[in-house]
Parts: structure tokens; sequence; C-alpha cells
């Protein structure tokens, strides 16, 4: 079980142990005190639980607890707030899913089975094929109702756990780093967000020597990234992924590049596959008289941008602005040089 799981479980059972108690009564600073220490002990890790990840926790307990039509009661002793289970005999891990509820857990579950690179552990596994039995799923084996597209995970994607339990915990990050053509740097790193375009993934975070937000691609890690103890810079104000994402494809955002508003036309034959797969939410089609298709797109210009226009081929025609132009004309000629 990973790392991040193993603490979450830990904090639930722990608030849960505390609000159970009917011996004792606990306020929330109470309990997160108490918790805070008892991870320090259990997990040898100083590390503060975030107040924004203890009232996640909180909220967690309390919805499950009307969910099997209990509450969680408070009560006032001078200025102070306490709170214990309306029956402390119930815990939430005694709580049961229902078929349904099951049956959409193994679904998702064979779903992710079939994307390539994702690893299911032996325990969650096991999990399945446990739930699979309970509720006695009559599917016919032989049928194959859903898949994906399967490519090699690219090189980097065992960091992808790590990387995930470091944003979720808020760790800061040594990482090895090396660009094509370049040599290796350790780069000091406050991740922020994992995303995965044309099959690389790629990691942001504020990076402690350029100052700024840095695109770090995972197959250019030399070795596993280290956990340092620092300071870690919040997010906020730095780094927000639908903003971030928001103009661009793929995931190149140069700060000096504006939004433009990009035209370009579709021959007939490529249109519906335009209209019905857009190239991007910002995408506005107009069907021309001739069938062919013209699309105004607000984007900033990247190399991303450039390659997918390229690879449209005689299918589409740059209309504006004219730096896109001047560029698809530039990488057509060069084609037609190599040729002759």
């Amino acid at each position: 079980m990973e790392l991040h799981t193993k603490l979450r479980v830990f904090r639930i059972n722990f608030i849960e142990g505390c609000l159970r108690n009917n011996k004792l009564d606990y306020t929330k600073e109470m309990i997160l005190q108490d918790l805070n220490e008892s991870i320090s002990k259990e997990f040898d890790n100083d590390k503060q639980i975030a107040s924004r990840t203890f009232n996640d926790d909180w909220k967690y307990i309390k919805d499950a607890l009307e969910d099997n039509g209990f509450s969680l009661n408070s009560w006032k002793k001078g200025k102070q707030v306490y709170y214990r289970y309306s029956d402390v005999d119930f815990s939430i891990n005694d709580a049961s899913l229902t078929k349904k509820e099951i049956g959409k857990l193994v679904d998702a579950v064979k779903l992710l089975q079939q994307i390539k690179g994702v690893d299911l552990n032996e325990e969650l596994t096991e999990i399945v094929q446990k739930l699979d039995s309970q509720i006695k799923y009559h599917r016919n084996k032989e049928i194959s109702a859903i898949s994906f597209q399967q490519t090699q995970a690219a090189e980097g994607f065992q960091f992808v756990d790590d990387l995930y339990e470091a944003i979720v915990e808020q760790n800061v990050l040594d990482i090895t780093y090396q660009p094509f053509n370049q040599d290796a740097e350790t780069k000091t790193i406050h991740p922020y967000h994992l995303r995965q375009y044309n099959n690389r993934w790629f990691l942001f975070g504020y990076d402690e020597i350029r100052k700024t937000i840095s695109t770090l691609a995972l197959d250019r890690f030399i070795k596993k990234p280290k956990a340092i103890h620092k300071a870690y810079q919040s997010a906020e104000g730095l780094f927000d992924a639908a903003s971030h994402f928001k103009n661009i494809i793929g995931v190149t955002r140069f700060e000096d590049a504006p939004v433009e508003e990009i035209k370009l036309i579709f021959a007939s034959k490529r249109a519906p596959y335009i209209i019905t797969k857009p190239i991007h939410e910002t995408q506005k089609p107009n069907l021309l008289q001739d069938g062919s298709l013209e699309v105004t797109l607000q984007l900033s210009i990247n190399n991303e941008l450039k390659q997918l226009i390229l690879s449209f081929g005689a299918d589409v025609k740059v209309i504006a602005p004219e730096s896109l132009k001047i560029f698809v004309r530039e990488q057509t000629e060069m084609v037609l040089r190599q040729l002759t």
C-alpha cells in the first residue's frame, strides 16, 4: 500500500476513534493535535497535517455517517465545540457497499486494467476478485465490451505514483533532470500537477532555481525523485491547472506568448472529423457552402499547436495569424526540398 494511502487510512481511523470515544470529549483542534503527534510516532514524519487535508477527512467521516443513517453530534462547553458520533457503536469500517456500488467499483477497476502502464498491485487485484465473487457477476467472460488504444508506456511513467504522492502530501523534491542534448542537473521542485500528453507525462511545479513554474518531462528524469525536508511553497497564486491549460494545445505555455485568434479552413472530407472531435474547447466551427469547414480558435502558439496543424497535411489551410501561415509554408518548402 502506498504511503499516502496508508496515511489517509491512519488519519480516518484515528479521527473516528476519537469521535467514538464516550469517555473523553474532543474538539476538532484537540483531535488534530493528537493526530499529528500519533503520525509523527507511527510514521517518523514530523510534517504537520494540512488543515485542508484534515477538513477533507472530517467531511468524509461526516458524509459516511449520514449515508448510514447516523450523525455527528456537537455541543458547546464555554467557547469550545465538542463532537461525538450519535451512535458510538457504529464504525464506518463496518459499513457495507450496496451491490450497485460494488458493481460500479469493479467496472471502474477493470477499465483501469485495460490501460497499458497502469499497474494494479496484488492487494487491489485480490480485492476485485473477492468483490466479483460477492456480487456473483454474471458476465460473459468471452465478451470484450470496451478497450483502449494500446501504446507502450513512455519512459518515466514509473515515477507517476511517487510524484502524485508528493503533490498530495505537499513534499518538496530534489529531481535529477537531463534535457535532451544537455548536461544533467539537480532541481529543487515544489510539485503541483501531473499531466499526460501524447503518451508522455509531465510534472508542473515551482522551480527554486528559475524562480518560476517549470514543466518537466518524466522521461528526462535520471533517477527517482527524492523528498527533502523543506517548507512547501503553495501553488496558490503561482499555478492553477485550469487557467494554465485553458488556451494551449498540449503542455507548453510561454509567458510572453499572447492568446491569438487562429483561423483554419479544413477540406470537406476532413470537416466531419473536426466537428465531432474538436481541436480545442475554444473551437468555433463554420461550415462553408462548398462543404469545407472554417474554424476559429483562441490559443497561444506553441510547438504542439504547430505540430498538430502539420499533421493534417493538405487537409488544412492556415488563414491567420500571418506568423503561423509563414511557419507552415516554410515547413512545407523544407519537405519539398528533401523530396527533390
